[in-house]
């Protein structure tokens, strides 16, 4: 499944999200990690399974770091299941690690979701409009 779009909810008193059904069609368990940029990841199982088979073709030079960043992605993964009415539970220590209060932007990003915070989504992507002006004309589609 290819993810785009943006969604932009609310994360309720009991951290439960609703992802929207074109996003969750034909899956019930997603796994949710930390993200780059102040954001979390959230990949379908199968997207989960290639991204740990790269982790086993990640090669750093500097070992000690290559430990940490995969212990740091990997410590804060959880399976997480959608349930009947088709939300998911996002771990509280997730939610804190980037920032996520109430309102909140989903991302479809190729073969993941990213769950961002409202105000550094808003942020985020006015820089990467920039970006994506300035290599439009080096590009072809």
């Amino acid at each position: 499944m290819i993810f785009t779009g943006q969604y932009r909810y609310g994360i309720d008193d009991k951290n439960r999200l609703f992802i929207p059904a074109k996003l969750r069609k034909g899956i019930n368990n997603f796994f949710i990690t930390i993200g780059l940029d102040d954001c979390l990841y959230v990949y379908p199982e199968e997207s989960w399974k290639k991204l740990i088979e790269k982790f086993d073709e990640l090669s750093l030079k500097n070992k000690a770091e290559e430990r940490a960043f995969k212990r740091a992605f990997l410590s804060m993964a959880a399976e997480i299941i959608v349930d009947g009415m088709g939300r998911i539970l996002v771990p509280q220590d997730l939610k804190q690690q980037v920032g996520i209060s109430k309102k909140i932007v989903i991302v479809g990003v190729w073969d993941r979701l990213e769950i961002w915070p409202e105000e550094k989504w808003n942020t985020y992507y006015t820089k990467a409009k920039t970006v994506f002006k300035k290599l439009t004309p080096e590009l072809e589609f």
